[in-house]
């Protein structure tokens, strides 16, 4: 199996390891000035396993579409930021590859119509989402490291979903649950995600207006989130014609949040306050395409979309947050 990963940051590199460790032909497929760099390897810390730290390497690396297909890959990985996706190169790459299967990433219902758009046939296209963490180490603060690498922490019973034509999805599924990724089969991933990404997204936006403070965000951001939250929430219902499941619902508002983080802040293994702001400052771009996007579809649909622009109003520029 032939395997090519579109990008090889964060998520790339977990990807793209464990389809090698599940018997994969690796190659990442990234902007000719980080050829060097990931030719070089990466260094890579599973946190669900402490203290082990393994090497990746082995694999290809190239930069061009006729590169990609000279080689001719049997599945495509992309796993760059929806706002990422904007632009000539993705034509170029879906024409590169053929009929291989596209594991999309991207959390997006509008990223299926962008693939579609490039010149996707839709049955190629296997929908997931990323439900793990995984960031560049250290983290500021962070000591427990000897050398900088990927460290990755795949959350309990909760499985990278999945959906698309079966034999596809199967696949995909052979690949990288033989490489040890946890991953599972759902009926329709766009509609699977499209709450918990209504929720996500306002209090995000929340917690960076807060300048990513738990503290601030609790006294100050976290009912505006909550507001924001249900907003998107009733634009996301309106979009698939489907009521919100309960506990979303439940999620929108500010005393349930913060039992909640509170309890994710002990269990997650890593310092959550200062990754979610390396991260989220990084494709700040990406939260504020979907918060703009819940602002445009709530107008059309007249709904309530003042908490939602009140949040918005309130980010700083990205040059600022940089």
């Amino acid at each position: 199996m032939k395997v090519l990963v579109v990008g090889a940051g964060a998520v790339g590199q977990v990807y793209g390891r464990h389809a090698a460790v599940g018997g994969a032909d690796v190659t990442f497929f990234v902007r000719d000035k980080y050829r060097d760099e990931v030719s070089r390897g990466f260094d890579m810390y599973p946190l669900n396993h402490r203290g082990t730290t393994v090497r990746f390497d082995g694999f290809s690396v190239v930069t061009r579409a006729d590169e990609v297909a000279a080689a001719k890959f049997d599945q495509v990985y992309v796993a760059v930021s929806s706002p990422a996706l904007r632009g000539p190169w993705l034509a170029e790459l879906i024409a590169a590859t053929g009929d291989a299967t596209i594991l999309a990433l991207q959390p997006g219902q509008d990223d299926l119509d962008t693939f579609v758009a490039a010149g996707a046939a839709r049955e190629r296209i296997v929908s997931g989402v990323i439900t793990l963490i995984s960031y560049h180490a250290p983290l500021p603060g962070e000591t427990r490291f000897a050398k900088p690498g990927m460290a990755y922490w795949f959350p309990p019973l909760a499985p990278c979903p999945i959906s698309g034509a079966p034999e596809r999805v199967q696949a995909v599924l052979d690949v990288l649950r033989a490489g040890r990724l946890p991953i599972r089969r759902v009926a329709d991933v766009p509609s699977f995600s499209v709450f918990p990404t209504a929720v996500m997204m306002p209090y995000l936006t929340a917690l960076e207006a807060a300048g990513w403070s738990f503290h601030d965000f609790a006294r100050r951001t976290i009912a505006l989130g909550g507001r924001g939250a249900r907003e998107a929430l009733d634009v996301a219902g309106a979009r698939v014609g489907k009521k919100p499941p309960l506990p979303l619902r439940l999620a929108t508002r500010p005393r349930i949040m913060r039992m909640g983080l509170w309890v994710i802040a002990r269990v997650v293994p890593l310092p959550l306050e200062v990754y979610l702001k390396a991260h989220f400052t990084k494709v700040g771009d990406q939260t504020r395409m979907f918060m703009a996007g819940y602002i445009e579809r709530g107008r059309d649909a007249k709904l309530d979309v003042d908490a939602l622009e009140q949040l918005v109003a309130a980010l700083p520029l990205l040059e600022d947050a940089a």
